[in-house]
């Protein structure tokens, strides 16, 4: 499984617009072959920080997502929303990527990204 979280900053002004044009990515991105999770979450202590957190079964289906046409309608679109640049992380469960449960005296395993 491939965990990608995503953070964005929106104007204050516009808020109400990103936040539909989020709502549409939901419906729309949930019915893609392989998400299993697909949800933007608020900000407590700062209403204007959105966090999208999304679940695609393996890098396939998540590469098959970046090529839809309405994520290239949403890049298009999402620029005149933000305060600041997305910053993206992807992640690959441990289940999927053979790694195993480390001892807490053990060193970290690295972080693996797809991008």
């Amino acid at each position: 499984m491939i965990v990608v979280q995503s953070t964005f900053h929106l104007l204050p002004d516009s808020k109400d617009e990103a936040l539909e044009l989020m709502r549409n990515m939901v419906r729309l991105c949930r019915q893609e072959h392989g998400c299993l999770t697909y949800e933007y979450y608020e900000g407590v202590t700062d209403p204007y920080r959105v966090v999208l957190l999304q679940e695609w079964e393996d890098a396939d289906c998540l590469q098959g997502h970046y090529q839809t046409d309405h994520m290239e309608d949403f890049l298009a679109k999402l620029g005149r929303y933000l305060e600041s640049p997305v910053s993206t992380r992807s992640y690959i469960s441990q289940e999927e990527s053979g790694l195993t449960a480390q001892a807490p005296d053990e060193s970290p395993a690295s972080e693996q990204t797809i991008h």
